[in-house]
């Protein structure tokens, strides 16, 4: 029997002010990206906050963290499930948080603008989707592999 370990933290950008620097003095985004690793029935996943300059895609920046997940994240069953969501996520360019993180606060009286928390919520949800397609065709596969071997089963 396995008994798998997780809990949940609160985030804490420890590289907050040099992203925010970085982003005021040269532009580009400053971007979340998953990283995950695993040891037979511990699974760790937490968000990596990177700034990503002009002169650089998102994407490529995030294949450096899809390739970490990749070694390191399938060790266990609850990684092998998360490191699929994550090398997604980070093969699409990671969740462009710039404006949640740079946005001002709100003037007191004033309505609070939540246009960039919503563009966060669309981006995780079509991700999201990206995931649930990688399930949907990984089951497929392996309907394909394994459709052979029952052939007879069902005469």
């Amino acid at each position: 029997m396995i008994i798998p370990i997780f809990w949940s933290e609160k985030t804490k950008i420890h590289n907050l002010p040099e992203l925010l620097e970085n982003y005021r003095r040269h532009g580009g985004a400053i971007v979340e990206y998953r990283r995950i690793f695993s040891v037979f029935v511990f699974s760790r996943m937490y968000p990596v906050y990177e700034w990503v300059s002009p002169e650089t895609t998102r994407k490529a920046a995030g294949r450096k963290h899809a390739l970490f997940c990749g070694l390191l994240g399938w060790w266990s069953i609850m990684g092998f499930f998360g490191t699929a969501g994550a090398i997604i996520n980070n093969l699409m360019g990671g969740i462009d948080v710039t404006k949640v993180l740079t946005m001002p606060p709100p003037v007191p009286g004033q309505p609070f603008d939540d246009s960039a928390i919503r563009e966060l919520n669309a981006a995780r949800k079509r991700q999201g989707y990206a995931f649930v397609i990688f399930l949907f065709v990984l089951l497929l596969l392996i309907l394909i592999l394994v459709s052979p071997y029952f052939k007879d089963a069902f005469k």
